[in-house]
């Protein structure tokens, strides 16, 4: 999947950000891979895959199971766009309700990473959401039920963080789970 438009301005901006925050060799890998035509090269390409890789990776294995919100500004863009269940949300701020109105519903949640691929300035990451329904979520009241459930996520990144979320949570499966839908 690539959405980027301009490669080589992303690869320099990532370039500078290496620096700091991966160590000198990330940054001077994606500097050289550069071919001066304008173009990066393949190995720039697998550069910024990688970089993106390692902040959702962070991202992951920090923030989610800490929970802190100041992290978040570590790995989130102040403009983050999120979609998902057909709705649109946007700002650090919202992201943060969102976060915080689940971990409510379901205080014990823990995302586990199945699986995650860089592409360009996009990572995919699939995960198995566990926890108890302890709290309102989707209109259903607490039930104490444990749910399981996989998801899916594409990460936008730009200048290490994420500015773009397309989310996809099995609903149908959670509110089975709580008894709110009927199982088919």
């Amino acid at each position: 999947m690539r959405r980027y438009t301009r490669p080589a301005l992303v690869v320099t901006t990532l370039g500078a950000l290496s620096l700091a925050a991966f160590g000198t060799g990330a940054a001077a890998d994606t500097a050289d891979a550069n071919t001066g035509s304008g173009s990066p090269s393949r190995a720039t390409a697998e550069s910024v895959s990688w970089n993106h890789k390692r902040v959702m990776e962070r991202y992951t294995s920090e923030y989610l199971p800490g929970r802190n919100p100041a992290l978040a500004s570590e790995f989130v863009s102040p403009d983050i766009v999120v979609h998902s269940g057909g709705q649109t949300w946007q700002g650090r701020d919202t992201y943060l309700g969102i976060v915080a109105a689940n971990l409510r519903a379901f205080p014990d949640l823990k995302w586990t990473v199945q699986d995650m691929r860089a592409e360009g300035d996009t990572v995919a990451v699939r995960y198995t959401m566990t926890g108890t329904h302890e709290g309102p979520f989707a209109g259903v009241e607490a039930t104490g039920r444990a749910i399981r459930s996989e998801s899916m996520a594409f990460y936008r990144l730009s200048h290490g963080k994420i500015v773009e979320e397309r989310a996809q949570l099995d609903m149908l499966g959670i509110l089975r789970q709580m008894g709110a839908v009927p199982a088919a």
